[in-house]
């Protein structure tokens, strides 16, 4: 399973127009489910069929399927006793995607946490 740092996300990411960003999402996307596959949770769908379909409903498939993307990120890290900054919750942490620089930080801290914790 790939760790991010998140600098280098946000620069590969501000370099590559957005195409290095999608492939962390499908990236970190793959690192959750087979978290949640391995302490037998139920998976959320692949990051870029959600992607079509948030564009099929223009975005609000997409606001869906990030809560269920961090609220499975939050059961994951509960279940593995590791403790999310700033909070465990997973609205917060949908919140904070919206606050630039700072929500790479979060996206990469949460993975590499959860990643950290399956090893």
């Amino acid at each position: 399973m790939k760790k991010f740092n998140w600098i280098t996300a946000f620069l590969l990411n501000y370099v590559t127009c957005g195409i290095y960003g999608l492939y962390q999402w499908h990236t970190m996307t793959k690192n959750i489910n087979t978290l949640a596959a391995a302490k037998g949770m139920k998976t959320i769908m692949g990051f870029f069929p959600s992607l079509l379909l948030g564009c099929v409903t223009c975005g609000i498939y997409s606001i869906i399927w990030m809560y269920k993307f961090f609220k499975l990120q939050s059961d994951v890290a509960q279940a593995n006793n590791v403790e999310l900054k700033p909070t465990n919750s997973p609205i917060v942490l949908f919140l904070l995607m919206y606050v630039p620089v700072y929500s790479f930080y979060v996206l990469c801290d949460v993975n590499n946490k959860n990643v950290d914790a399956a090893a």
